[in-house]
């Protein structure tokens, strides 16, 4: 940039203290932090790469959890796994009712846990005291995390409610539930055991919008969203909550935080085509999977015989 130039985003000084003012950015464990507790597909990622760029080096977002099968593990870690069970009450009070039948992606050991988690059963199972912010998956339990970290700043990402529902559907729901999707559900986790990515992101989702069905669940993709929104508002004071719209760049993020706005662009992440491509690898992946495992072993005696016959063993048999 040539110094007669205006930098797109240029810094208002008199809104933010000085450099040498500036907080020093806490963790939800020491009674600070912040919780981005916009619904998934509002532009999460972007903001977890801004508070980075800010100097909050630990936040947590689902794609930087995702590291096992096609990037898929972030919920089938068994912390995420536990606190799906325990804080959406839809899971065992609907979907799983029978303690005797757990849903294939909970360790039979932790059936019983389903009271909300308390801060300290966060910061133990989850480690969420360690981060400055928690993002994405967090929202899905907003209500339980506010009530934790009452201290903590509450960062609200917003965008049109049916712009999000498109989102995703395209991003999850219409994947999840493909042909594709179905078979991995009803065939090839059951087959092949372990983790169940593709089953517990569904219920998952199924335990947040609590419906049973993908019917369902569309019919109330607008009503949900509202319904997020309103409860976060009501929950956390005004002085403590930013709601931040798509496109707002880096001023009205800036003057809440207390930190200078950053000379580069604000980052812009497309974030829904990364997680469908990480969706679709995953279910390609386990299918190809189950289907090796079932011919497998006629594979191996074909092998087996060809190489007798390649040997001329078979005629001493004969």
């Amino acid at each position: 940039m040539k110094p007669s130039q205006t930098p797109r985003h240029a810094p208002n000084w008199d809104a933010v203290p000085a450099e040498t003012d500036r907080p020093f950015p806490t963790t939800l464990g020491d009674d600070g932090g912040i919780l981005c507790l916009g619904l998934f597909r509002t532009g999460t990622y972007s903001m977890a790469k801004a508070l980075n760029i800010l100097g909050y080096s630990r936040v947590l977002h689902g794609l930087d959890m995702r590291a096992g099968l096609a990037g898929l593990d972030a919920l089938t870690q068994e912390p995420w796994s536990r606190a799906a069970w325990a804080n959406l009450p839809f899971l065992h009070r609907v979907l799983y009712p029978d303690p005797d039948s757990p849903p294939p992606w909970l360790g039979q050991q932790f059936v019983s846990e389903t009271q909300p988690f308390s801060r300290e059963a966060w910061d133990e199972i989850c480690n969420l005291g360690s981060y400055h912010a928690v993002t994405d998956t967090a929202s899905l339990y907003a209500e339980q995390l506010i009530d934790a970290y009452p201290n903590a700043k509450v960062i609200l990402c917003y965008r049109d409610p049916d712009t999000w529902a498109a989102s995703v559907e395209k991003t999850f729901v219409g994947v999840v539930t493909s042909r594709g999707g179905r078979l991995v559900r009803r065939w090839a986790e059951p087959l092949l055991g372990g983790s169940y990515p593709i089953t517990q992101l569904w219920d998952v989702l199924r335990g947040w919008f609590e419906v049973e069905t993908a019917e369902e669940m569309r019919a109330v993709y607008a009503k949900r969203y509202e319904e997020h929104y309103e409860m976060v508002r009501s929950l956390v004071p005004h002085e403590r909550l930013l709601e931040y719209r798509l496109g707002d760049g880096w001023g009205p993020l800036c003057e809440f935080l207390g930190t200078p706005v950053p000379w580069v662009e604000y980052p812009r992440v497309n974030e829904g085509k990364r997680l469908r491509i990480l969706l679709k690898a995953g279910i390609v992946i386990t299918l190809v999977r189950a289907v090796v495992a079932v011919l497998k072993y006629p594979l191996l005696a074909v092998g087996v015989w060809m190489i007798i016959r390649a040997a001329g063993w078979d005629r001493a048999w004969q």
